[in-house]
């Protein structure tokens, strides 16, 4: 076995390093790196007893200019596979947030739910004491439902990945993680089975991290964080990681330490303790290199035209969450939507997408989604032939929502503008109403992708009364993009974002069957007389396949028959009750901020006599700021 036999309190990774990697790290700065000189540039390693361990010590780091970000020469060891590829910070949170931390774990291990921990080898995955003697806890992926300190500590964490994430994208870490607290328990059986011997010495044998329950995935980045307040070199337990020239660097698991590594080729064990050692570790994902093209989703087609991305203000915070709604009846253009709702996104481990699907193959599609996006999608599954329209399977996604801080609505058919999801909550933020919805029928795409380079906005305004008495509205195209979001007075159901309060003040009703135009007029009353207002984003923010010919609608795979007839009359007439003021169903009321009357007044718009005014066929502006050349056909 070697050790370093050198005391190393004034060093850092960098004085380990090798002089052609040393060059290549200076020539990633574009400056020289200026060492210790009072620390040799190369590490020395001699033989010992092998059943001697060396000495646990400190390991010193780097001075930090921020917890939430890496700086270049963290990025580079990360990045590149010829470095160490680890890091360490020591202090990571505070005095204060680590105790906080320790405290919640305590409680946890106080559930009393923990497991020995396991072993794979080949098919098999069993508890083997003498290769890790851990015993361990799966935290739920929902973090609503974590305690406070443990929340804070994957934020700050998520923080740094996303830095990384955006500096070296060909690590391929995608927006799926799982974390884990683990003890290696002070237990005399486990010291026996160990060692043979008395005392209490457990521990974790040479090995990577690449293991991954999670198909199609395997584990890429590795965020090891230790919880250890009162720990001593005579202790043991350090992390020992193997560096590729034989030589070795222990990491200490002391309290508010916290370890980035690459998954993939960083080995590293866990040596001896005699002292119950706690961690929290967070494992984030990518595809192997070596992954099928069987068992990946439909690839995005590549975009006719690049198109320019939306220019944000501030960086995006990263403790506001996105839920998006999406319905998809037996929707070919479901899985492109999702990924391109991921791709483009600013941040994408904080958007969430709840799905009603409704495919005939529900199980197979259900599986490519949670392989694509784990615990970033939530779905739920409908037979085809139990649908009966949009309401049921938008108050379905409504049910998955856990707790996120915004809400946006779409349809299964979309495509994106880069950087859409910071952008909505900044463009929120400058409306001029204390609960503003962002919503508006957009510009159409073509399949397979080919998206329009036209940015400009599109407004909701009223073309006029069907058959059956309720209000059709279509998108205009304004000439030019705006400097902050439009007011109007009419409501998308295909794209919708607000704060997620309107999930609990507004929710959708699943009792409105075989309903398809009277939801955006139900919706539109229901969100305006409980006091939202609408707005539409000041330019392009998404697209639309207006085009059905890819895919059924509900109503051509149901057949009819009297009960489904009777039950579309009795949602229309249920809307229609509800267009003149009367609650028929208290789960699907009027709010009483404003009246129905007033809504009518607002809108220019009377559904009794199907009257439209002027000034409600253009949103209430002037007819010039309109480009009528552009299709207003939206609807």
């Amino acid at each position: 076995m070697l050790h370093l036999s050198m005391t190393m309190e004034k060093a850092t990774l960098l004085d380990a390093l090798s002089p052609s990697l040393m060059s290549l790290v200076e020539a990633s700065l574009g400056q020289t790196v200026q060492l210790n000189k009072s620390v040799p540039k190369r590490l020395t390693v001699e033989s010992t007893n092998p059943g001697l361990s060396p000495a646990s010590r400190a390991i010193p780091v780097t001075s930090l200019t921020s917890i939430s970000k890496l700086n270049p020469s963290e990025t580079f060891i990360l990045r590149n596979k010829d470095s160490p590829g680890f890091i360490v910070r020591e202090g990571f949170l505070g005095v204060e947030d680590a105790a906080s931390v320790r405290e919640a774990c305590e409680t946890l291990k106080q559930s009393g739910t923990m497991r020995d921990a396991h072993v794979k080898s080949g098919d098999i995955t069993t508890h083997v004491a003498h290769a890790r003697g851990d015993q361990l806890m799966w935290l739920p992926h929902d973090e609503t439902q974590l305690p406070t300190a443990i929340h804070h500590l994957l934020r700050q964490i998520e923080k740094l990945v996303h830095g990384l994430v955006k500096a070296a994208p060909e690590l391929g870490i995608r927006n799926i993680r799982s974390t884990q607290f683990a003890i290696f328990v002070r237990s005399a059986s486990h010291v026996l089975l160990t060692t043979g011997k008395p005392g209490n010495q457990t521990r974790f044998v040479k090995h990577v991290d690449t293991y991954s329950e999670k198909p199609g995935l395997r584990r890429c980045l590795t965020c090891l964080y230790y919880l250890n307040p009162t720990w001593d070199p005579s202790h043991g337990g350090a992390l020992r990681v193997h560096l590729k020239d034989g030589e070795v660097w222990d990491v200490p698991p002391v309290l508010d330490t916290l370890l980035l590594f690459r998954s993939t080729d960083v080995e590293h064990e866990v040596m001896p303790t005699s002292v119950d050692r706690w961690a929290l570790t967070t494992w984030y994902y990518s595809k192997p290199e070596d992954e099928s093209a069987q068992s990946l989703p439909r690839p995005m087609p590549s975009s006719s035209k690049q198109l320019e991305p939306l220019k944000v203000q501030d960086e995006p915070e990263m403790n506001e969450t996105i839920f998006v709604s999406v319905a998809s009846f037996c929707d070919s253009e479901c899985m492109p939507t999702l990924s391109h709702l991921f791709d483009t996104a600013a941040t994408r481990t904080r958007i969430f997408v709840g799905v009603c699907l409704q495919h005939e193959n529900n199980e197979q599609d259900e599986a490519r989604l949670v392989s694509a996006f784990g615990p970033n999608v939530r779905v739920k599954c409908m037979k085809p032939s139990d649908a009966t329209g949009p309401c049921l399977a938008r108050w379905e996604t409504q049910q998955l929502w856990q707790g996120e801080t915004y809400y946006l609505q779409i349809d299964s058919h979309m495509r994106f503008r880069r950087h859409w999801d910071t952008f909505l909550i900044e463009q929120l933020k400058k409306c001029e109403a204390q609960k503003p919805i962002l919503t508006t029928y957009p510009m159409g795409y073509r399949l397979p992708n080919e998206i329009p380079s036209d940015v400009r906005p599109t407004l909701l305004c009223a073309s006029g009364f069907d058959s059956h008495g309720l209000l059709r509205q279509c998108g205009k195209v304004l000439k030019q993009v705006a400097s902050k979001p439009l007011p109007c007075f009419f409501w998308a159901a295909g794209f919708a974002f607000s704060q997620s309060s309107v999930i609990q003040e507004v929710p959708y009703g699943p009792s409105l069957a075989f309903l398809f135009f009277g939801e955006e007029n139900s919706m539109a009353v229901r969100l305006w007389t409980h006091g939202y207002d609408f707005f539409a984003p000041p330019e392009a923010v998404v697209y639309h396949l207006w085009s059905r010919s890819h895919r059924p609608v509900f109503q051509d795979t149901t057949r009819a028959n009297d009960q489904r007839e009777k039950l579309a009359a009795q949602s229309l007439q249920r809307v229609k009750d509800l267009l003149e003021g009367v609650d028929t169903n208290p789960a699907t009321a009027l709010g009483h901020v404003r009246s129905i009357q007033d809504f009518q007044r607002a809108m220019g718009v009377h559904f009794e006599s199907q009257q439209i005014e002027w000034t409600a066929l253009w949103s209430q502006r002037n007819p010039i700021e309109f480009d009528l050349s552009a299709s207003t056909t939206f609807n």
